[in-house]
């Protein structure tokens, strides 16, 4: 993998970076369940990018991702052992 594959956390250091939903982010902090959504994983893909049930339902209304559903998801970038 190239470095633009990788992103630096404060807690777990150097790890692979994926994309999660601002909502996830929240889950990570207050243990609340919001659901798990994940994209189709490309061959070898660990950590494909992953939403929540509210995410979910505006995906399937919108019928794809583009900018305005990526802007209201409040798409994050976090390290795999956070997703994990």
């Amino acid at each position: 993998m190239d470095d633009s594959q990788y992103v630096e956390c404060g807690i777990h250091g150097r790890r692979v970076a994926t994309y999660v939903c601002q909502h996830i982010v929240q889950t990570l902090r207050d243990g609340q369940p919001r659901g798990f959504w994940s994209a189709e994983a490309e061959a070898g893909e660990l950590y494909p990018d992953s939403w929540c049930s509210e995410c979910e339902a505006m995906l399937q209304e919108a019928g794809e991702w583009n900018d305005e559903t990526e802007a209201k998801a409040g798409v994050t970038l976090i390290c795999s052992a956070c997703y994990e």
